[in-house]
């Protein structure tokens, strides 16, 4: 298909945790309202383990779902408990499972989950019991933590994680608090938390940050932008308790140097520009990525990624970024291990793959505006 049948820029839905499965959304279609309906859009999964794409039958009506509680895994091995892989990592068998929260799952008496099989190239659906209900929560990210069960984190990052075994005979939800906020923030809820906030799975750990910026309210010229970040973790198999988040360092933008060996050394002094869309390393436990632009309410200026040494206290790496298709600072990219599975297309140049770089994946202003709908 032609780019221009599409409604919205087709976009990345979700990522296996090791990498070698991609779930893509494609919505056809002339008009960008086309994509706030679910039976316009249309998932494909990429497993680049085989280097082949599936197109998932439509999970129709009868499986309406909630477009931010996707996620993707590979089928266990029913013998072990875990996929059999060969010597690179890579799956035997391309068996994958695709799991979502039914469109009306919080506040109902039996809620249900959409699962597709891609063994039986069905969707079907499962009822799941609700062990510690929270009080109050939104899915705004999801990953994968795998294992014998399938097991699933549903993230509200401004509040709690809710996890649930996807693949058991029936699913039983639990809930953990997320670490508490730097600062207390009296309109909780209140725009994207992925400014400011984020959380991956990488190894055994789960690993949770947050950002807290401090505006300049003087007349200064330019204005300064000071900012904190801390980063927390927790074992997957230590999640029932809140008080199991281990701290695991505090950074001060003003005590942040610049490696004059990189390009970050020619960028705008750190304080002049606005960061934030903190990403968390898949490759390197220091390294953390963030977004800097010159104006995070426009979107004609340069920005850059940046990659921070927590330890060091050092940008270590910066790559500038095409800021037009962003809009603030929640959107630009993601981390992903996708790119280990990547082969390069015949004729076409190898770009080298920096260490704890992370995915750039740039939705247009209009594809933005789109994911704002489809969740409401």
């Amino acid at each position: 298909m032609d780019h221009t049948e599409f409604a919205v820029s087709p976009f990345i839905v979700a990522t296996e945790t090791d990498g070698g499965l991609v779930l893509l959304c494609v919505v056809p279609g002339k008009r960008p309202t086309d994509a706030q309906l679910l039976r316009n859009r249309q998932y494909f999964v990429y497993d680049a383990c085989y280097c082949q794409l599936y197109h998932l039958p439509h999970p129709g009506p009868q499986h309406e779902i909630n477009g931010f509680s996707l996620a993707i895994m590979r089928e266990p091995n029913k013998g072990t408990g875990t996929g059999n892989l060969r010597p690179h990592g890579q799956a035997e068998f391309g068996h994958f499972v695709v799991a979502a929260q039914a469109h009306l799952f919080w506040g109902k008496k039996s809620p249900q989950l959409c699962i597709y099989h891609s063994a039986t190239k069905t969707w079907s659906k499962k009822p799941v019991v609700i062990d510690s209900s929270p009080q109050k929560h939104s899915t705004t990210k999801t990953f994968t933590i795998g294992g014998p069960k399938g097991t699933v984190a549903w993230v509200d990052l401004w509040r709690n994680i809710i996890f649930c075994d996807v693949l058991a005979g029936r699913p039983t939800l639990s809930c953990l608090n997320l670490p508490p906020p730097l600062r207390p923030r009296p309109n909780v809820g209140a725009g994207n938390p992925r400014s400011h906030r984020n959380i991956a799975v990488l190894g055994n750990t789960i690993k949770y940050v947050e950002m807290l910026p401090h505006p300049d309210r003087s007349s200064s010229t330019p204005p300064s932008h000071r900012w904190e970040v801390a980063a927390w973790s927790i074992q997957k198999a230590n999640r029932s308790w809140p008080e199991d988040w281990h701290t695991e360092g505090n950074l001060d933008s003003t005590h942040i140097k610049v490696d004059s060996g990189t390009t970050a050394a020619t960028l705008p002094t750190l304080s002049t520009l606005h960061v934030g869309l903190p990403t968390l390393s898949l490759q390197n436990d220091a390294i953390f990525h963030f977004l800097a632009k010159i104006d995070y309410r426009q979107s004609e200026h340069t920005a850059w990624v940046l990659a921070v040494d927590m330890q060091t206290k050092t940008i270590t790496q910066a790559a500038e970024f095409r800021a037009e298709r962003t809009l603030g600072l929640a959107w630009g990219f993601d981390a992903s291990s996708i790119s280990a599975y990547l082969q390069t297309a015949p004729g076409t140049q190898q770009i080298p793959k920096r260490p704890g770089v992370p995915l750039l994946k740039s939705p247009s202003k209009k594809h933005t505006g789109d994911v704002d709908a489809m969740v409401a």
